[in-house]
């Protein structure tokens, strides 16, 4: 299993089968977008857990605020604080304001 990075992706592959990837936008030099992240249904969350510890120590050290989008991802940075930089105005998961699915 090999963590790989690219511009805007982090993947998780194992012979050559996708197992796990984290898409982000960069807007500028100044604001970063966790926009989705995605794990093979027969997979453990573990690599979800991976691939957002490997983009916090990036977002970090770029020292950029980051918006999240990934429902999965706003949760877990709810109860993990780690990420230096969240940018302002983020949308809640849980409570009254949370977003829902259209239906």
């Amino acid at each position: 299993m090999s963590l790989t990075e690219a511009p805007g992706r982090l993947t998780i592959v194992e012979n050559d089968q996708l197992l796990a990837s984290l898409h982000y936008l960069t807007l500028a030099d100044d604001t970063w977008v966790l926009e989705q992240i995605f794990v093979r249904p027969s997979q453990s969350t573990d690599l979800a857990i991976q691939l957002l510890k490997r983009f916090t120590g990036l977002a970090n050290a770029a020292a950029v605020p980051v918006k999240l989008l990934d429902p999965y991802a706003k949760t877990y940075f709810a109860t993990h604080p780690v990420l230096d930089h969240l940018a302002d105005h983020q949308l809640p998961v849980r409570g009254p304001g949370a977003v829902r699915p259209v239906d």
